[in-house]
């Protein structure tokens, strides 16, 4: 079959307004007929962190136009959506489903006049306990919003939280990578030397733990969260100069055969 207009979005955690307020999308993608050729496409996604899962999806476009007449959604080889759930008069289609733990495989069997589109979402409420989105209040000072007082700024936790829900062992290591990043900022901003000394061993540590279990990303998933941590120009700034209390020091990396001993929780407790 011609594969026509297909647009994967793989969107963690973006919030539905059309939707429960507790439901959020896990994967969704646009799937049209460009030519009027069937179509069919599939997409991969995770539904481990949520549960209360739903397949939503929207026929056509806002104005009712471009809808779909035929259509086979399948969940893991079992039909979920059949053609006759469609036609002309069909706007939106719900169905509860029951996804693996681990990876799943949606599969979406197109029929349509050319420009027909379905827009197919997995909603989801997650399980995660995270504190709301602290939105433009959080980046008005270097510490941030914590309004559950667990020592992580809410939009690091919930950056983490929504990002990494598949495994427990990296949002625990990229927390553990988090605080000498945050308190980088604070101390240097205190001109407290030993303090920041102090935190750039504990981001040695962090960082060695954090390539023992992600040796092939460790790098660019600490780059990703110092950009989200160092995100304003005063948290910018500060850092600047915990750069400059560190001149001079020296920070040797423990042996490799010692990195699985850096980490600051149990990480045998943890099943991923």
């Amino acid at each position: 079959m011609k594969k026509a207009g297909f647009i994967l979005m793989l969107l963690v955690a973006c919030s539905l307004a059309s939707t429960a307020s507790a439901l959020e999308v896990i994967a969704e993608a646009r799937i049209e007929s460009a030519t009027g050729e069937p179509v069919q496409e599939e997409f991969r996604f995770w539904s481990q962190g949520y549960e209360g899962i739903v397949l939503n999806v929207e026929n056509g476009t806002e104005d009712g136009s471009n809808r779909v007449s035929s259509a086979v959604v399948s969940l893991n080889g079992v039909k979920v959506l059949s053609p006759a759930d469609f036609n002309q008069k069909v706007a939106e289609l719900q169905r509860s489903i029951a996804p693996h733990d681990q990876e799943n495989i949606l599969t979406v069997n197109l029929r349509s006049n050319p420009g027909g589109s379905l827009l197919v979402q997995i909603l989801g409420e997650p399980t995660l306990n995270l504190p709301p989105d602290p939105g433009l209040a959080g980046d008005e000072t270097i510490e941030g919003v914590d309004v559950n007082e667990n020592g992580v700024r809410d939009d690091i936790e919930r950056w983490i939280g929504l990002n990494y829900r598949n495994s427990e062992k990296t949002r625990m290591a990229l927390t553990q990578v988090y605080y000498p990043l945050q308190n980088f900022m604070i101390h240097a901003r205190e001109n407290d030397r030993d303090a920041v000394y102090n935190d750039m061993t504990a981001m040695q540590r962090a960082g060695e733990w954090l390539d023992y279990i992600r040796p092939d990303d460790a790098h660019k998933l600490i780059e990703e969260i110092k950009a989200r941590v160092v995100n304003t120009s005063d948290r910018s700034y500060a850092y600047i100069d915990s750069s400059r209390i560190l001149g001079g020091g020296s920070f040797p990396s423990a042996q490799f055969s010692k990195w699985s001993q850096s980490c600051t929780f149990d990480p045998d407790a943890l099943e991923n």
